[in-house]
């Protein structure tokens, strides 16, 4: 009735020994696609959430918007002769420095009052609140009074405006931008033309003082030529000696001379200050070419950033959480998983059946549901299987039935064991068909329902005879031929879990002498301890598993109690489809 994934006889005598860990460690690409398959709806769900995450603090967290003024530089001063012609890409960074500096940041937050405004001062930052905090604290811990200092409110100020804007040139250019961020869009504008206006404010009042302390230097200069060009004058009496007279005359005659000289460097330095004046007045100086407007939208959080970094984050966080997953959670998912954990070679796998597959076989309203459900494309499936088994050619019979010792030819006593480590695994399932698969040889078989703990029948169908702790109902589930007897054990009152065990070893050994063979169906071993206390009455044992479900762990747990003679197979149901390949042998 199964539709088997992997299916090797292992030599009798071999004990459960794990794979070697050489061997576990070993990575290949289906290991790779594996764990793609396996672990993509969890790297989704992760995504999805982070772009919530991502999603909600563009949307709650405060906007800040940024406002950009752009000054075309002044031309860099001509270089004097004997200088080394002046770098343009130097003389941009140099002004970059000099918007940056204390003078234009400080003539901005005059110009401004920022110094008087106790919003923009005030640090009410997550942080400062932090800090102030803390050292509070700390001084109450000590008995301590924090030091009261006078704080610089206009170098606050400063320090605010520097770290609100930057400055950078555009290309190669001597244009430089001034971006200032805040949360106010109109704050924003006024600040940025704010500090362009003082930049060209501050550059030229030093032109201007520059160019008055020139003037004042050339005033003084001509003054003094002007002293000594006009100061000169003719001789009124020349002396009545003649010598002396032809003296004051040559001296009178010099005199002139050098008056003619200061005269023309007079006029030289007159002409040359008019000339150089003028030309400074025609240099350009530094002019804002775009003034800044207060944006519409916002500069942080950028969507499309935004969704970047959080569609990237939710796929690092989902990779990494399956990575951890995978390496502390060993869920058994395939029949390789299994034989990775135990080193067992009896493996079968079941997919997962859809329900528009199972039929119902009849009516059996007092027996689990489960009883009464079949799914007809297994029976093919295991036709095709036990043709290749030994011994059972021509019979329709699992291979999992011809691998138990003495289910063919034996006359009785033969007990079949069906149990798994957890609940809802399919055990049920895996022992109804099982017991339908061998009833099918036309040997006299029983399936015996040991799931004491389940709801009871109905008290008329029970038959609680003296001396016995568990009552007993027969019962038939329709097949081809005869049908199949089910045979249910149930409490009529309360009862231990010791005395259950005792009464379900007690019934096993007195219907070994009426039928051939008997499969049970047990509790899943963590509610009880019947397989343990049965297990000198079973011949055989298989185990079930749930893919996904079933951990190494539990495995290994229930393969402590099971001897390594007694187990027939090992039966992982529910496995995904996209994995699952049928009549396909597993060769370690």
């Amino acid at each position: 009735m199964f539709a088997t994934d992997h299916f090797v006889l292992q030599p009798s005598g071999s004990p459960h020994q794990p794979i070697p860990p050489k061997d576990r460690d070993e990575l290949t690409a289906k290991d790779i696609l594996r764990f793609v398959r396996s672990s993509w709806r969890l790297c989704l769900l992760w995504i999805v959430v982070s772009l919530g995450v991502g999603g909600a603090y563009a949307v709650l967290s405060p906007g800040y918007y940024t406002a950009y003024a752009t000054i075309l530089l002044s031309s860099p001063p001509a270089s004097q002769p004997g200088e080394a012609e002046a770098d343009e890409r130097v003389y941009v960074e140099s002004q970059i420095q000099v918007i940056q500096s204390d003078e234009v940041v400080g003539r901005v937050v005059d110009h401004t009052g920022l110094a008087e405004d106790e919003e923009f001062v005030m640090d009410d930052s997550l942080r400062a609140r932090i800090s102030s905090y803390v050292r509070s604290q700390l001084a109450s811990l000590f008995g301590t009074e924090l030091p009261t200092a006078e704080p610089n409110i206009r170098h606050e100020a400063m320090v605010l405006v520097r770290r609100a804007f930057s400055v950078h040139q555009l290309g190669s250019s001597r244009a430089v931008e001034i971006g200032v961020t805040s949360s106010d869009p109109q704050f924003s504008a006024m600040l940025a033309n704010a500090i362009a206006g003082g930049y060209i404010g501050s550059q030229r009042e030093r032109r201007q003082a520059a160019r008055a302390e020139e003037a004042s230097d050339l005033h003084k200069r001509l003054a003094e030529l002007r002293e000594k060009a006009f100061v000169t004058e003719s001789p009124k009496k020349l002396p009545s000696d003649p010598e002396s007279a032809e003296s004051a005359r040559v001296l009178f005659r010099e005199q002139q001379s050098a008056a003619e000289v200061y005269r023309s460097l007079y006029n030289a330095l007159l002409q040359r200050t008019h000339s150089d004046f003028s030309a400074s007045s025609l240099i350009p100086s530094a002019r804002v070419i775009t003034a800044a407007e207060p944006p519409r939208q916002r500069s942080w959080p950028p969507t499309v950033l935004m969704v970047a970094l959080s569609a990237m984050a939710g796929g690092v966080a989902g990779v990494g959480h399956a990575l951890i997953r995978q390496a502390m959670n060993h869920r058994l998912m395939t029949v390789e998983d299994v034989h990775r954990s135990t080193g067992l070679d009896r493996i079968v796998g079941i997919p997962r059946i859809p329900r528009r597959r199972w039929n119902v076989v009849g009516p059996c309203e007092s027996l689990q549901p489960v009883y009464s459900k079949d799914a007809p494309e297994l029976h093919s499936s295991l036709s095709k299987i036990a043709t290749r088994m030994r011994g059972v050619q021509g019979r329709q019979v699992s291979k999992i039935a011809t691998r138990m010792r003495g289910v063919q030819g034996r006359q009785g006593g033969f007990v079949i064991g069906v149990a798994s480590p957890l609940g809802k695994s399919g055990s049920s399932t895996v022992a109804v068909h099982l017991a339908r698969v061998i009833a099918a040889t036309g040997q006299k078989t029983l399936l015996v329902d040991a799931n004491w703990q389940k709801p009871s029948m109905d008290q008329p169908m029970l038959n609680a005879e003296p001396g016995r702790k568990l009552a007993r109902a027969f019962a038939t589930i329709p097949a081809d031929q005869e049908g199949l007897e089910v045979l249910v054990l149930r409490p009529t009152g309360s009862i231990s879990d010791l005395n259950a065990s005792l009464s379900i070893s007690a019934a096993l050994q007195h219907l070994q002498q009426e039928y051939s063979c008997i499969v049970v169906d047990f509790h899943s071993i963590d509610r009880t301890a019947d397989l343990e206390a049965a297990m000198g009455v079973i011949s055989e044992v298989l185990l079930v598993l749930k893919a996904r479900r079933t951990f190494a762990d539990h495995l290994e747990g229930i393969l402590r109690i099971i001897p390594a003679e007694k187990l027939s197979a090992v039966i992982l149901t529910r496995i995904n489809r996209a994995a699952f390949s049928p009549n396909r042998e597993y060769r370690p």
